[in-house]
């Protein structure tokens, strides 16, 4: 994300997630010293396997749920299915992500 003052790629110095549901991430332009956050819903992210965040439709959470539960397919499984993490599997299976889905 750029800098709102000068236009300089921004760095994150701390990620946090609110009561809100969402990330809240505190960045600042090594080039001005500016500081501000930014504001992005939690469902809406997670990291990949390639390190790179992607965005799932409510149709991919359904289908993770269904391949762990209705199939019996491992985590390890369902996350080379999709491209994820083990870890992000587990979250959505055990919806500690996507909770009203």
């Amino acid at each position: 994300m750029d800098c709102p003052k000068c236009q300089t790629k921004s760095r994150v110095t701390k990620t946090c997630r609110d009561f809100s549901d969402h990330v809240r991430r505190y960045r600042k332009c090594p080039s001005c010293g500016h500081t501000f956050a930014t504001k992005q819903p939690l469902e809406q992210i997670f990291e990949s396997a390639h390190r790179h965040y992607q965005v799932y439709q409510r149709a991919d959470i359904l289908t993770m749920r269904q391949l762990f539960f209705d199939e019996g397919r491992s985590s390890k499984e369902v996350a080379e299915v999709f491209g994820c993490t083990v870890s992000w599997v587990n979250k959505v299976v055990n919806y500690k992500v996507w909770t009203k889905v």
